[in-house]
């Protein structure tokens, strides 16, 4: 695809920054798997998954989506999977994806993270802080945020145990012991 058509598929995909979704530059990844806190990768991954989960698109100018394109380094989506869940406490795994956007007129390489919500009362971590985005904020995490996360519960799903199942019927098995 070209960099005009992967513009217009990122704006119809990921159409504004908020709570679930940042645009950031990030023209190198070198630093940027473990560079300053509250100005990497794992900082804005961190405050992603503490709040719904999301995703942080790297390689477009921050206001505009307008492509710039990043460095991988000597990055690709596996060795960075793996960089992000060593360097971000109690992120899962599960559903933490980087899909890989080249373009084929300017080959400039795009980013964008999947980040899954942080597990039930388990904020994730980047420089031993938890963190979460406040209008275009982002800060560490607030009290309330982490009451909020601290206080969900295990498990969510229905006790199946103790649910009517509709048509169900019970079988009678009559055993014969030879003697």
């Amino acid at each position: 695809m070209t960099e005009l058509e992967l513009q217009q598929y990122l704006l119809r995909e990921y159409p504004q920054e908020n709570a679930r979704c940042e645009w950031k530059e990030f023209k190198n990844l070198k630093n940027s798997f473990c560079g300053d806190e509250k100005d990497d990768v794992i900082s804005y991954v961190s405050a992603i998954a503490n709040m719904e989960g999301g995703f942080l698109v790297v390689g477009v100018h921050d206001k505009t989506l307008e492509i710039v394109g990043t460095d991988t380094y000597n990055y690709d989506r596996q060795k960075a999977i793996l960089r992000l869940t060593e360097r971000c406490t109690n992120l899962s795994s599960e559903g933490l994806d980087i899909e890989e956007y080249i373009t084929d007129d300017t080959q400039k390489v795009v980013w964008v993270i999947h980040i899954p919500k942080h597990l039930p009362k388990r904020p994730v971590y980047a420089h031993d802080k938890a963190w979460q985005r406040i209008e275009d904020s982002l800060v560490e995490l607030t009290q309330e945020r982490l009451n909020a996360i601290l206080d969900e519960p295990l498990f969510t799903d229905t006790d199946w145990s103790a649910a009517i199942v509709p048509n169900a019927t019970t079988l009678h098995c009559t055993v014969y012991l030879d003697s």
